[in-house]
């Protein structure tokens, strides 16, 4: 099957756009009880345009929005306690709006899920994997890099949808400096202080992709670290010393980087195929959000 033949899935990680709207989106924009619906207007309007751009490009949307839940049974804090520790929590002004997105979804026909388990990336990354099975093409929405690891078939692209920025396996590489199967080598080596995440001192993403051109993964840097000072970059002895000295935490933050493929998740649809908005849906959360006739005309359109 090339290509052009196959059907195209793409994974939106979702919360990047929500938190995006809510930062760049007018504070006065309310719902009918006068309070913030800025982020959920923001996010609306992306899904609109993406739908839009798929449709004309394809003929058919597979989609499907991945979002993150309450983290009740997480996986992560269970191999490190303190993974994302160091993050206040969402003002409750927005928790409500990430449950407006989740109900816009659905009213709007697209898939949706999440996990209290498994994050968004998690979500996506087994979605990936199974759709790619069934022939899918796959396009990871998102701004954030460590989505970029799931870049992994020859027809898949990572997609920083507000930067109009698509890549590649190539792309992936020639931006981040390693291939997308080692994009959770390097964040392993360098930490990931967004998400709290310790990694090697004196280590950052162009020393780590450095060390990863010529050791491919954490497990063979591991079985040569006696190598690392042996390499032609300044101060490679001292780097080798600090590998040595914190090589402990290198199996355990592989483990938090790394994205699952096969979580266990829930969705009201199976088929990620966008079959169009839910008219009485579509209207009860405009009626919710205060919406004006503009804005329900262009959906009831689409």
């Amino acid at each position: 099957m090339t290509s052009q033949q196959k059907p195209r899935a793409y994974l939106i990680d979702s919360s990047i756009y929500i938190f995006r709207a809510w930062h760049s989106f007018d504070n006065d924009i309310t719902d009918s009880d006068g309070n913030p619906a800025n982020a959920v207007y923001g996010f609306s309007e992306f899904l609109f345009e993406l739908i839009k751009k798929t449709r004309s490009s394809s003929g058919a949307s597979y989609i499907a929005c991945a979002f993150d839940a309450s983290q009740t049974d997480s996986y992560r804090r269970e191999i490190f306690a303190d993974y994302k520790a160091n993050r206040p929590p969402a003002p409750e002004e927005l928790k409500r709006q990430f449950s407006y997105c989740r109900q816009f979804c659905r009213a709007a026909g697209i898939a949706d899920y999440s996990s209290n388990r498994f994050e968004a990336d998690d979500i996506i990354g087994t979605l990936a994997h199974r759709l790619r099975k069934q022939g899918y093409a796959i396009t990871i929405i998102s701004a954030d890099k460590d989505l970029a690891q799931l870049v992994l078939g020859e027809d898949d692209f990572w997609w920083d949808y507000a930067r109009d920025n698509m890549l590649n396996r190539k792309g992936v590489e020639k931006q981040f400096g390693v291939r997308p199967d080692q994009i959770a080598d390097m964040l392993a080596l360098s930490g990931d202080k967004v998400d709290n995440i310790p990694g090697i001192p004196g280590i950052g993403y162009t020393l780590a992709s450095r060390i990863l051109n010529k050791f491919q993964t954490v497990e063979d840097i591991l079985e040569n670290i006696s190598e690392i000072s042996k390499m032609k970059f300044r101060g490679a002895a001292r780097v080798q010393s600090l590998v040595d000295e914190h090589q402990h935490i290198l199996p355990m933050t592989k483990k938090l980087t790394s994205i699952v493929t096969d979580a266990q998740f829930q969705g009201p649809k199976k088929d990620i195929l966008w079959q169009g908005i839910d008219e009485e849906l579509i209207h009860g959360i405009f009626d919710l959000l205060d919406a004006g006739d503009m804005r329900r005309k262009k959906w009831l359109t689409i």
